[in-house]
């Protein structure tokens, strides 16, 4: 994805779309969780380590104990406190001000560990934490341009105030030492000014190719069944199954070859398109595989990908429904509608051909015979063949139509379903 052009203010760097800005802030603070666990850990460590430290090296400050440890005390009981924050919703909510806070008091516990000596190198040392202290800032915890610029400028405010008040700081170093920090401070905006923007930038490309990826997932699910779908993705390779026990279900509309030279294109295909939509909605509540249509014709198939018992109660089931489906478009529509359905059960062989425009087929005598059934079938009645029928009943109603005369297969026993 381009840089350019980026929705967002170049000058505040918050995304103009109030919903994506709060979806990047959500996402900025889970991965702030982290590293912010880890400088707490890190900070827990120093003041734990430097405070027998400072006793060992300069003990003229041991008379400052109630001090030292009340600053350190403070320190440690807040960052236990933010470290139980992580764990809650409210950090992800707050983490840019909580962070500024954190970055406030480490300011004065710097200007207090530089006040206990009025000597230039313990001042300049202070001085160095809050210049480390300003980068981190800036780039570990993860502030945004706007919190990260407030806490360094109010860092630095502190340090040159409190120190230059309390006469901790010489006024002939005041002018150099607010130079430097000025000058750090103007880096690491800088510096925190082009990480937020390309973090915003890829935050875009991330959320465009996951929806790229969607849109993709979606249309290869319009045309293949998930499962399938998903090895097709896991592997180039030709994906060929054989189901033993799957009900076929063939559907064409009666005289809608007359019909279609009668009407006009776009409301032959918008037709069409209101039928074959209510066939699909059926298709997915009964739990069928819509396998492709041809023209007029529809086909779908009960027990696969994912075996199922109760495949030919399934897709009889949808059949009568199918026909109420048709009455009623026919009804509101006052068009002469009806539909032919035919059903077969056996073993199919399925799988995906092609590679540009692919498809999931079924192959087998069970497929042939099931069109057989639907065009050798009767206007708004359902045939099966013996093999289905003996699977739907007693729970379904089905009486001979007797022996029927099919193409490529001679003489065969079916049956119509009761509606």
């Amino acid at each position: 994805m381009n840089a350019e052009p980026l929705p967002v203010n170049r000058w505040t760097l918050r995304f103009a779309d109030p919903a994506l800005e709060a979806a990047f802030a959500e996402e900025q603070a889970r991965k702030s969780i982290r590293p912010m666990r880890v400088a707490l850990g890190w900070v827990t460590a120093v003041v734990l380590v430097l405070i027998p430290g400072v006793f060992y090296v300069a003990p003229q400050v041991r008379g400052e104990l109630p001090r030292i440890l009340g600053v350190a005390a403070a320190l440690l009981v807040l960052m236990g406190a933010t470290y139980a924050l992580t764990w809650s919703r409210l950090y992800t909510r707050r983490h840019q001000a909580l962070l500024v806070l954190i970055a406030c008091v480490i300011s004065l516990a710097d200007v207090r560990l530089a006040a206990y000596n009025s000597t230039e190198g313990l001042v300049a040392s202070g001085f160095f934490i809050l210049t480390l202290q300003i980068f981190a800032i800036y780039g570990f915890l993860r502030l945004r341009f706007p919190a990260a610029s407030v806490a360094g400028w109010i860092s630095m405010g502190l340090y040159l105030v409190l120190l230059s008040a309390g006469g901790y700081l010489p006024t002939t170093s005041l002018g150099r030492h607010g130079l430097t920090l000025l000058a750090a401070n103007l880096v690491g905006m800088l510096v925190c000014y082009q990480v937020d923007l390309a973090v915003r930038q890829a935050f875009l490309a991330l959320r465009e190719a996951a929806y790229e990826r969607a849109r993709s997932d979606r249309l290869l699910l319009n045309i293949l069944p998930a499962s399938i779908a998903e090895r097709l993705k896991a592997s180039p390779d030709s994906i060929a199954d054989h189901s033993a026990e799957v009900t076929v279900l063939f559907a064409d509309l009666v005289g809608f070859t007359a019909l279609s030279a009668a009407k006009s294109p776009q409301d032959l295909v918008r037709l069409l398109d209101r039928i074959f939509t209510d066939f699909d909605a059926l298709a997915a509540q009964h739990g069928l595989e819509k396998i492709k249509t041809i023209g007029d014709a529809y086909m779908a198939a009960a027990g696969l990908p994912q075996p199922r018992p109760d495949h030919a109660a399934a897709a009889a089931q949808m059949a009568r429904d199918m026909l109420d489906a048709v009455a009623r478009v026919a009804l509101e529509t006052g068009e002469a509608l009806q539909v032919r359905i035919g059903l077969n059960s056996g073993p199919v062989v399925a799988g995906v051909i092609g590679r540009k425009k692919f498809i999931y087929d079924l192959w087998g005598d069970t497929v042939n015979t099931a069109s057989r059934m639907e065009s050798h079938g009767i206007p708004g009645a359902i045939q099966c063949t013996e093999v289905t029928a003996g699977l739907l009943r007693p729970a379904f109603a089905l009486h001979a139509r007797g022996t029927v005369q099919v193409d490529g297969k001679g003489p065969m026993q079916t049956y119509l379903l009761s509606a």
